[in-house]
């Protein structure tokens, strides 16, 4: 098993689960040609089992984006620009709706504003239980203080991977009304491959790689942002990159989503992930459910259709 910040490997323990082969997959046919399908990123896994409640219950067109084995995966930049790529492949024009499911959120945003950058326009920007302003939520973020960190960059590296992979842990445990049996075995499986002990299955391997190199790359990209911005401040460096999107900005909470990480001392200030530091404009919606529930909630699957699909067909 590789160190959970390096590029996840083909090794014999997750061989048998493996990425899939399309980067785009269409999970719900489009039904005509001027309909734009909703485009929505993998979870920090970056497979796409998830999306299956949205795939049966979808009216209208619904791909899902998953990482594959040519993904990149040493940069949220470079990952965002070959979703690009894809995307373009299978729709040439816009506009495009774009969103992302979970830790993904800083993706798509990078995504976003290659699309905006290229000049097309994006009519949808929907945020799953999830806004990337929460990766520097005191507690379960990077800290960082004075206009520096507070360790070695290293160091804060892996402190960072680490306690994030504490909070999936226990997001996943909470899904379900925490009854389910399943979210408890791989919620045990990830915390023994962070303690360097090999996982029951080989999907929580090939998620723990994954995910793990993906935090990595999300650290490096936000530590970067203060100097690109010539801010002293992570947040306000962030906050600036995200206001440069014209898109219109949906964030879905989940009442036992990622909220539920956040410190109660904070949660007045971070109750709506950190979205209000970025964009005032920006539509906020709370749901009562799970993170990974979420996906089965009629309400999410209604709103993100909202003027996409014919309204009996969301009765």
């Amino acid at each position: 098993m590789s160190n959970a910040t390096e590029p996840p490997k083909q090794s014999s323990s997750s061989r048998n689960v493996g990425f899939g082969t399309e980067t785009v997959v269409e999970l719900s046919r489009v039904r005509s040609d001027n309909e734009p399908p909703l485009i929505i990123l993998h979870g920090g896994g970056g497979a796409l089992q998830a999306f299956e409640p949205l795939k049966k219950a979808f009216k209208s067109g619904l791909w899902g984006i998953q990482i594959t084995p040519s993904t990149p995966l040493h940069s949220i930049a470079a990952q965002a620009h070959h979703y690009f790529v894809k995307i373009k492949e299978k729709q040439q024009r816009g506009p495009y709706r774009l969103s992302a499911f979970s830790a993904s959120s800083i993706i798509l945003v990078a995504l976003a504003r290659i699309f905006e950058d290229h000049g097309d326009e994006v009519i949808q920007l929907a945020f799953v239980d999830h806004f990337p302003t929460i990766f520097l939520c005191p507690e379960i973020g990077v800290v960082w203080r004075d206009g520096k960190l507070e360790e070695d960059v290293q160091v804060a590296r892996q402190r960072f991977v680490a306690n994030s992979f504490r909070s999936v842990c226990e997001i996943t445990r909470r899904d379900m009304g925490g009854q389910d049996a399943r979210r408890h075995e791989l919620a045990d499986d990830l915390i023994r491959a962070l303690d360097g002990i090999e996982p029951s299955s080989d999907f929580a391997v090939l998620f723990f790689e994954t995910m793990g190199c993906y935090l990595g790359a999300v650290f490096d990209l936000v530590i970067g942002m203060s100097e690109k911005r010539d801010s002293g401040s992570l947040m306000e460096g962030l906050a600036m990159w995200i206001r440069t999107l014209k898109a219109p900005i949906t964030v879905y909470i989940c009442s036992h989503g990622v909220i539920g990480e956040v410190p109660q001392r904070c949660r007045k200030e971070w109750g709506d992930l950190g979205v209000h530091r970025c964009r005032d404009d920006s539509r906020v919606v709370y749901l009562d459910a799970g993170h990974y529930d979420v996906l089965w909630n009629s309400l999410l699957i209604r709103d993100l259709q909202e003027g996409f699909a014919p309204v009996e067909a969301l009765l």
